[in-house]
C-alpha cells in the first residue's frame, strides 16, 4: 500500500511539471475557466471581481507564457492587470481601479474544491457560484445546501440537503439569508432538495467560523445567498426538467444600462408524474410513518386511499435599478411552499385526512450609496414571514376528531451600514441593525378532555457593530464586535469577533480566529401528536424562563498549503455552548418533565487535501470531531450529541472532456448515536390507569453502523439552432451506486398496551437516479 502511494504522488508531481512546460490551444475558450489554469501553472493568485469574465472568451495558441497571457486578456477582453506583489495580481476592467473596491466587490479567491467552489482569501471563508459549479456526484445540477455537504466540517447525518449540521452545531443554529431574507424553511421534499433557485443564485458566502460582526443572532455557521446585482445588457432565459420537478428563468433589461428585472419559478412534478427518482425519495421519506403503513394495507385490500397530492413550488423576483453611479436599488421576493394532502378509508368506514403546508416568504430592499470613491453606505429593509400548518381530521359513524397544529414566524429587520477605505491596506466597517420577531405556536384539540396549547410571544433586537480590516502582503486582520440589546429579557450582550492569518511565504499561510456568539430564536423538537411524524421542528422565541437565550465561543487554528496545484487545508476548532434544553436536543427520557437545561462541547478537526491537473480535479475532505452533551438533572455524567459522528470522509473525482463533465465520488461516516431501552416500566397516570414507558440506562448509548455509499454524474453540454446560440444540457446522475443499506435512524417503541419492545429503523436512499434536459439563451 505505502508503496502504491509513493508511485501515485510522484506520478501526480511528475506529469504536474512535465505540464508546465507544455504549449497550450485555446480556441474561444471560457476566460474564467483559463483564468484558473493560468493561475495554478505558475502558483500564483489573481483577484478579481466575477462579474468581469461574464460572456468573455479567450483564443491563444503557443507557449504559455505569463506576460504575453496577461497582454493578450488585456487586448482580447479588455482588462487590467496589476502586481499587488510576485504572486498577487488584481484583474479589473479598464473603466475600473482597486482604490474604489469594496471587499463585498472585489475577492481574492483561489479554487478551493472545483469550479465554481473558490476561497476567499481575505477571511478564510467558502465562495460558490451554483451558476459556475461544474458536475458534483450524485447531483444532476447545483443544488446550493447539498453542495456544500463537499465541504470538511460541514453534513447531513439523515441525508437531508438542508439539515445542516457545522462544526457540532445544529441546523437551527445556522444563519441562512437570501438576498438578505432571513429563511426559516429551507428545503422542498421534507428536506430532500433546497428550495433555493441555483440557475439566479449567483453567489453564496459560507462561513464555517471567524464569521464578520455584521452576521448576527445565530451561534453557527452562515450562509449568505446573494443574487445578481449587475443590470443586464441582454435578455436571457432558461428552461429544465429533471425527474423531480421543472423550472424557467427569465432576466430582461429595461432601460439599457439602468433598470432589469428577473423571475424565475420552479414547480415539483411529483403530484402529476410519479418517476423513479420520487419513488426513491418517497420510500425514504415516509418511512415508519402512517402513509407507509396505509400502503402496505392497501396492498392487502385493507383500505382505500382517497387523495395523495403532494407538491412543492418556489419563485423568485428581482428589480434592479442604478439610479446614478454612486446609486444602486435592488428589490428582491421570493416564495416557497409544499404541500401535502393525504386522505385514506378504512373497511369500517373510518375516514382519515392528514394535511400539511409549509411556506416561507420574503423580501428585501436594499439601497446601495457610494458617497465617495472611499465610502459606502448601504440600508435595507428585510421581512420573512414563516408558516407550518398541519391538521387531522379522523371521521367515522359515530365520533370525529381531529387537531391542528401551528407554527409561524415574522420577522422583520431594518440595517445601516457603512463601509470606509481609509487607504490600500486599511477599512472600517460599521453599521446597526433592528430586528422584531413574533412567533406563535398552537395546537387545538377537538377532544376537550385534552388541553389546547398557545403560545405566541414577541421580541425586539438592536445591535451595534463595528470593524477594522487590514490586508496586506502578508496579513489579514479583521477585529470587531457585536452589542446586542433584547427587549422583554432586559439583556445585553457583548460579542467579539477576530480572524487573521499570515502568509509565511508563498506557500504556506497559518490563520485562526475567535468568536462569541448569542441565539435567541430556535427549534424545539415537540411531541409527535400526529401520526404521520413529518413535520415536528418549532420554532420558539427564547424566554426569562424554561428557554434561555443560546451562547457559543468558538476558538479555531490551522494551515493552508498551496503549491503545484496541491492544497492541503487544516483547521482544528473548540465550541462551547450553553443554554440548551432538551426539547431542542429532542432527547428520548421517561420523566415527566418538561425542560432540562444543559451544554455542549464540540472540539475537532477538518482537512482538505485536493489535486488539479489541468481539467482532473481530486479532493478528500475528513473531519475528526467529538460533541459531548452535559445535562446534569438528566444524566450526571456526560454522553454523545443526538448527531455526533467521529469520523466523516468524502473522496471526490471530476473530469472535464470538451463537452462532457464526470464526476464520482464515495461518502464514509461513522454512524450516529441513538437510545438504546434497557427494559420496561409500569406506572399509574393520572386517570389511575397502569401504562408501560421504556427504560433508559442512559442518553445515546448506542450507535448506528458505519454509513457508505458512491455517487455518479456525467453532464453533456451542447447547442442548438442553425446559429449554434442555444445552449443545451443532458445530465444523469446516481446516488447510492452500489445500492449500499444505510442505517440513518433508529427508535424503540412498545407494541401497544404490552411490554414487548419493537426498534424501528429508518434506512437511507437505494440506487436513485436522476435526469436533467435544459435550455439557455
Amino acid at each position: 500500500m505505502k508503496q502504491f502511494l509513493v508511485v501515485f504522488i510522484f506520478f501526480f508531481l511528475s506529469f504536474d511539471v512535465a505540464c508546465q512546460n507544455k504549449h497550450v490551444s485555446y480556441n474561444k475558450a471560457d476566460l474564467e475557466e483559463v483564468v484558473k489554469e493560468v493561475e495554478n501553472y505558475f502558483s500564483i493568485r489573481f483577484s478579481y471581481n466575477d462579474a468581469i469574465f461574464k460572456s468573455q472568451y479567450f483564443t491563444y495558441k503557443g507557449l504559455l507564457n505569463l506576460d504575453i497571457f496577461l497582454l493578450e486578456i488585456e487586448l482580447q477582453n479588455n482588462i487590467n492587470s496589476e502586481f499587488i506583489d510576485a504572486k498577487n495580481i488584481v484583474l479589473t476592467t479598464k473603466q475600473q481601479t482597486i482604490s474604489n473596491y469594496t471587499l463585498d466587490e472585489v475577492l481574492v479567491v483561489s479554487e478551493y474544491l472545483t469550479s465554481g467552489f473558490n476561497q476567499n482569501e481575505e477571511d478564510g471563508s467558502i465562495v460558490l457560484s451554483p451558476t459556475k459549479m461544474g458536475v458534483l456526484p450524485g447531483l444532476v445540477e447545483s443544488d446550493v445546501m447539498q453542495s456544500l455537504q463537499l465541504l470538511p466540517g460541514i453534513s447531513s447525518p439523515t441525508e437531508s440537503a438542508t439539515n445542516l449540521h457545522i462544526r457540532g452545531g445544529t441546523p437551527d443554529q445556522n444563519l441562512i439569508l437570501w438576498d438578505g431574507i432571513k429563511m426559516y424553511h429551507q428545503g422542498h421534499l421534507f428536506g430532500m432538495i433546497s428550495a433555493f433557485n441555483p440557475y439566479i443564485t449567483e453567489r453564496v458566502d459560507i462561513y464555517k467560523s471567524g464569521a464578520s460582526s455584521k452576521y448576527g443572532n445565530r451561534i453557527s455557521g452562515i450562509i449568505d445567498m446573494h443574487s445578481a446585482t449587475d443590470i443586464f445588457t441582454k435578455t436571457a432565459a432558461g428552461i429544465g426538467s429533471n425527474l423531480l420537478h421543472s423550472d424557467a428563468f427569465l432576466k430582461l433589461p429595461i432601460i439599457k444600462n439602468e433598470l432589469g428585472i428577473f423571475i424565475a419559478a420552479r414547480r415539483s412534478l411529483t403530484d402529476v408524474f410519479n418517476s423513479i427518482t420520487y419513488r426513491k425519495l418517497g420510500n425514504k421519506i415516509f418511512q415508519n410513518t402512517k402513509i407507509e403503513d396505509n400502503n402496505q394495507q392497501v396492498q392487502e385490500e385493507e383500505l382505500r386511499i382517497l387523495k395523495d397530492q403532494f407538491y412543492f413550488v418556489d419563485f423568485n423576483a428581482k428589480a434592479t435599478w442604478r439610479i446614478s453611479e454612486k446609486h444602486q436599488l435592488n428589490f428582491s421576493s421570493l416564495f416557497v411552499r409544499n404541500k401535502l394532502d393525504y386522505a385514506n378509508a378504512n373497511l369500517e368506514g373510518m375516514t382519515s385526512n392528514d394535511r400539511l403546508n409549509l411556506q416561507n416568504n420574503g423580501f428585501s430592499l436594499q439601497s446601495d450609496n457610494w458617497l465617495t470613491k472611499n465610502f459606502k453606505l448601504t440600508t435595507s429593509i428585510n421581512y420573512s414571514d414563516y408558516k407550518s400548518d398541519s391538521s387531522l381530521l379522523e371521521t367515522n359513524t359515530e365520533d370525529n376528531g381531529s387537531y391542528n397544529r401551528t407554527n409561524s414566524v415574522q420577522d422583520f429587520g431594518i440595517i445601516v451600514a457603512s463601509e470606509v477605505l481609509l487607504n490600500s491596506k486599511n477599512k472600517l466597517i460599521f453599521g446597526a441593525d433592528y430586528a422584531d420577531y413574533d412567533v406563535a405556536f398552537t395546537i387545538d384539540f377537538v377532544d376537550a378532555t385534552i388541553e389546547d396549547e398557545i403560545q405566541n410571544n414577541t421580541l425586539h433586537t438592536t445591535s451595534l457593530y463595528a470593524e477594522h480590516v487590514y490586508n496586506s502582503s502578508k496579513w489579514h486582520i479583521r477585529s470587531g464586535a457585536r452589542m446586542s440589546i433584547l427587549s422583554k429579557l432586559n439583556t445585553t450582550f457583548f460579542e467579539p469577533r477576530f480572524y487573521a492569518d499570515y502568509q509565511i511565504n508563498p506557500v504556506l499561510k497559518l490563520k485562526g480566529s475567535g468568536e462569541i456568539k448569542n441565539q435567541s430564536i430556535s427549534q424545539l423538537i415537540t411531541f409527535e401528536f400526529d401520526e404521520l411524524g413529518l413535520d415536528n421542528n418549532t420554532w420558539t422565541l427564547a424566554n426569562d424562563s424554561e428557554i434561555p437565550v443560546l451562547n457559543n465561543h468558538q476558538l479555531t487554528g490551522g494551515f493552508l498549503y498551496d503549491k503545484n496545484n496541491w492544497k492541503v487545508d487544516v483547521e482544528g476548532y473548540y465550541k462551547y455552548t450553553k443554554g440548551l434544553t432538551t426539547f431542542t436536543r429532542g432527547f428520548t427520557n421517561a420523566t415527566n418533565e418538561d425542560y432540562f437545561s444543559g451544554q455542549s462541547t464540540s472540539y475537532g478537526i477538518d482537512i482538505l487535501v485536493k489535486k488539479r491537473i489541468h481539467r482532473f480535479r481530486t479532493w478528500l475532505s475528513y473531519s475528526l470531531s467529538k460533541t459531548l452533551f452535559n445535562f446534569g438533572a438528566l444524566q450526571a455524567s456526560n454522553f454523545p450529541g443526538n448527531f455526533d459522528q467521529r469520523h466523516v470522509i468524502s473522496f471526490s473525482n471530476t473530469y472535464k472532456l470538451k463537452q462532457f463533465q464526470f464526476s464520482l465520488g464515495w461518502h464514509f461516516a461513522t454512524g450516529k448515536p441513538y437510545a438504546q431501552p434497557s427494559g420496561t416500566r409500569s406506572f399509574v397516570n393520572v386517570d389511575n390507569q397502569v401504562e408501560n414507558a421504556l427504560v433508559y440506562d442512559s442518553q445515546n448509548n448506542a450507535r448506528l453502523a458505519n454509513y457508505h455509499r458512491l455517487d455518479a454524474s456525467i453532464i453533456y453540454d451542447f447547442k442548438l439552432g442553425k446559429h449554434k446560440k442555444t445552449k443545451a444540457r443532458l445530465g444523469l446522475s446516481f446516488l447510492n451506486v452500489y445500492n449500499q443499506e444505510n442505517e440513518i435512524d433508529k427508535s424503540s417503541v412498545l407494541e401497544g398496551d404490552t411490554t414487548q419492545i419493537i426498534e424501528e429503523t429508518v434506512i437511507g436512499l437505494r440506487t436513485t437516479p436522476n435526469i436533467l434536459f435544459r435550455v439557455s439563451f
